[in-house]
């Protein structure tokens, strides 16, 4: 009788576990970076997130879209993928592999501007490769930020997966959204918040922990 005990016990810590990965988390817009290029806000949105792991206030992130308005102190949901699970073949939220994969390898330049670019430059060239249509005559979208867009879109199906191991990509619910706004944009951040956490990959690992000690109990009691 205890080893069933223990063994339902397990079982039931393992559904509550599984459970709360598949929970979305909750985004509010909270502000955005100083500078604005074109009448937009740029690189950084900071955004409170809602998940699994509590609540982290004030992430940066950058949004992937100029296509899609958000307005300070929208809420919505959105799953998390991580990048690096992303392959050329990968559609998500209407977008091609290719696309997310681009606008991560130009996120990470937001670091270290290349030499003669600046944010702006960065945040228009992301724009171009979701939005191609939202930046044609803008004059924010400048030379420099084509140039950025083009070897993103070379450069990035050539890196290998560690490269993005620490992007991670916010896709929206849509219908979650606050009443009365449009769908929210594609958001990516470096690293996770933590109140993004656990991890899927992490809880596979303490699944199987679990799994191999009812495995030994099960040895203890006499039973194969």
């Amino acid at each position: 009788m205890r080893l069933k005990t223990v063994v339902v016990a397990l079982t039931l810590s393992l559904v509550c576990l599984v459970s709360r990965v598949s929970f979305a988390d909750t985004l509010t817009l909270t502000t955005a970076g100083g500078e604005t290029s074109g009448g937009e806000f740029v690189f950084p949105y900071y955004l409170t997130v809602n998940g699994p792991g509590g609540s982290t206030p004030m992430v940066a992130m950058g949004c992937l879209n100029v296509d899609r308005d958000v307005n300070f102190g929208e809420s919505w949901d959105a799953t998390v993928v991580n990048v690096s699970t992303v392959t050329l073949s990968s559609t998500i939220d209407g977008e091609s592999g290719l696309d997310i994969l681009a606008d991560a390898y130009l996120f990470n330049q937001f670091a270290t501007a290349p030499n003669g670019y600046v944010i702006s430059d960065i945040q228009w060239a992301i724009w171009s490769i979701m939005d191609p249509s939202g930046v044609v005559g803008d004059v924010a979208f400048t030379p420099n930020a084509a140039n950025l867009a083009a070897t993103a879109l070379i450069v990035a199906p050539t890196l290998p997966s560690s490269y993005f191991l620490s992007d991670n990509l916010f896709v929206p619910i849509v219908g979650t959204q606050t009443p009365g706004y449009g769908e929210p944009q594609l958001l990516m951040t470096d690293p996770a918040p933590p109140a993004a956490t656990p991890e899927p990959t992490s809880l596979i690992l303490m699944g199987t922990g679990m799994l191999g000690a009812v495995a030994l109990m099960r040895r203890k009691h006499g039973k194969v």
